[in-house]
């Protein structure tokens, strides 16, 4: 009558995988080096439409738990997802006949073949700063001689660099060894730091490493936004080089499609901190940095000591977010200062100038996704986000929650900035003006960058597993959110493809990779914008890595 009872399948089910929603195959898909080099078509239900045509790429960790037989354990698993693995998907969209796209071939590509046989051979990721990496085993002599000497890597098959996608600046690409660069298209990837890694458009290969000192060499910072802004009018990139030390100096900078790179501001001295920042705001006349209060201690030193950023950092929840308004056409550095309570931000949405009587001031409204605090950092390591790991470290039904934080896209108004003078040096405040809770990694149809829009596109957490569990499409307009879910299908970062001559702002498709719990495959899905309907969809044979970023060229450029 005491003895155990047989659980049934349900039960079972919630032991192996946290809420009965397994995710664990798309965490750790390229554990084996289990790449797709050469292309191979996939199966195809329904009907892509013709404009989608191009290529679809996708980066970020591929694995994070491989056998190790040099180390005690014989195996290492990494802690945290921003520091998987990385593996570089893509998807070619082929044209067919009667206005639609049938055939899709995928292929992927290990970006740190070396850095995962060295992790093999040793049980370690070496000598190099993480973001979250911890070493229970590491000595006081090996963290001060990593002060003193920090790791560094010129090999692209070593360092791993693998968050956004973006297209490669002429300056990036006259860097590269003629040998390796004539007659290929490329495509580079960024991160947090001043590194960028180029590779092949067409076969996803690494062909070299820069910094950004490369395109213009007094950029000899070390950190740097992820997501670099873009004006796809005139072509030009933005974005900060940050110097960290006793006199923290962020250097706002543009980089145009005629190979020259400006600084428009040094942001330094008075309260003027160095802070992790993952993305910028753009507008037609302005760059906006918004440094919110997560800061680096010891003056970013002690990111050496510690070797990750987690650790080096500290969220001051009582400390004001400051904002940099930087002219970007007029030469006037600086323009206008704002502060506002604290928050957190990964991601920034969009921004655009609104003008009153006179044309000489705007105001800006800038939008983001909002965290109350820099704990989601934390929580997502990988015991928290991986269903069969979660199932241990985030019991149903304990007190503590280890869920991902909710979220809110916000709107702040930078009031009273003057297009052509210099403003009032006194800094003004960034009033909050809307908030509607929201998923994160948003993206919005491109045509509207540096515009109004209406409609934000997301992935969610709603706290049905251990990760994302649906897409959602927010109207700013009435604060609704339309929801697409399956139950155990894991949703990435939604890409928004336009219609060709569209009117309508949601007038188009929404590409997203999907993993598929139950059948432990990933497939590339399709939604119409506007009501996020499935479209068609094409099948992997297998998991595809849960990444972060996307990218989707067409095969023939839209024009502007």
């Amino acid at each position: 009558m005491g003895g155990p009872r047989e659980m049934n399948h349900e039960q079972r089910q919630r032991q192996h995988h946290y809420k009965d929603w397994p995710n664990e195959a798309a965490f750790n898909a390229n554990a084996n080096f289990v790449d797709v080099r050469t292309p191979v078509d996939i199966s195809v239900a329904g009907h892509f439409p013709q404009y989608v045509a191009g290529a679809l790429y996708r980066t970020g960790p591929g694995a994070y738990k491989i056998d190790s037989p040099g180390s005690k354990k014989g195996s290492l698993a990494v802690d945290h997802w921003f520091d998987g693995f990385t593996t570089t998907h893509k998807f070619d969209i082929h044209p067919g006949a009667k206005g639609t796209c049938d055939r899709i071939c995928y292929s992927s590509f290990m970006q740190v073949e070396k850095l995962m046989a060295t992790a093999r051979d040793t049980g370690s990721l070496g000598a190099g700063i993480t973001f979250g990496q911890r070493d229970p085993c590491d000595s006081l002599y090996r963290k001060a001689k990593s002060v003193f000497a920090p790791s560094t890597t010129s090999d692209p098959l070593s360092s791993n660099v693998g968050v956004v996608l973006r297209e490669t600046l002429p300056a990036e690409a006259a860097s590269i060894d003629e040998k390796r660069r004539v007659g290929r298209r490329l495509i580079t990837i960024t991160t947090d730091t001043v590194t960028a890694k180029h590779v092949d458009a067409d076969t996803l290969e690494p062909l070299s490493i820069t910094s950004q000192a490369a395109i213009n060499p007094s950029l000899i910072g070390q950190m740097s936004a992820a997501h670099a802004s873009h004006d796809r009018m005139t072509g030009e990139i933005f974005n900060f080089n940050l110097t960290l030390g006793p006199t923290p100096c962020y250097k706002v900078f543009r980089a145009s499609p005629d190979g020259e790179t400006e600084v428009l501001a040094e942001i330094k001295g008075g309260d003027v901190r160095g802070a992790y920042l993952h993305s910028l705001l753009l507008t037609e006349n302005f760059v906006v940095l918004c440094v919110w209060p997560a800061y680096f201690t010891r003056m970013g030193l002690g990111m050496l000591w510690e070797r990750n950023v987690i650790d080096a950092l500290k969220f001051e929840p009582t400390s004001p977010t400051h904002w940099y308004v930087v002219d970007r056409k007029h030469g006037r550095g600086v323009v206008k200062e704002f502060t506002s309570p604290s928050f957190f931000c990964f991601h920034t949405v969009n921004a655009w100038e609104e003008r009153g009587v006179s044309n000489d001031v705007v105001d800006i409204v800038c939008e983001l996704v909002e965290l109350p605090d820099t704990k989601i950092l934390e929580l997502l390591r990988y015991e928290y986000i991986v269903s069969s790991e979660a199932v241990q470290s985030r019991p149903l039904g304990g007190t503590e929650d280890k869920s991902i934080p909710t979220s809110h896209l916000v709107r702040y108004r930078l009031e009273q900035i003057a297009v052509r003078e210099k403003s009032t040096d006194r800094p003004a405040s960034a009033k909050r003006t809307m908030a509607v809770i929201s998923g994160d990694l948003p993206r919005i149809n491109p045509h509207y960058a540096l515009k109004p829009h209406r409609y934000v596109y997301t992935a969610l957490s709603r706290g049905k597993s251990s990760f994302l569990d649906g897409i959602g499409k927010t109207d700013m307009q009435n604060g609704t959110t339309t929801i697409w879910e399956e139950a155990r299908h894991t949703p990435g970062e939604p890409i928004f493809v336009a219609r060709p001559g569209a009117v309508n702002e949601d007038d188009g498709v929404i590409l997203v990779v999907v993993f598929d719990g139950d059948a432990s495959k990933s497939y590339l899905l399709c939604l119409d914008a506007q009501n996020l309907t499935e479209v068609a969809r094409a099948t992997v044979d297998g998991p595809v890595g849960l990444g972060f970023h996307g990218l989707h060229l067409p095969a023939t450029p839209p024009k502007l």
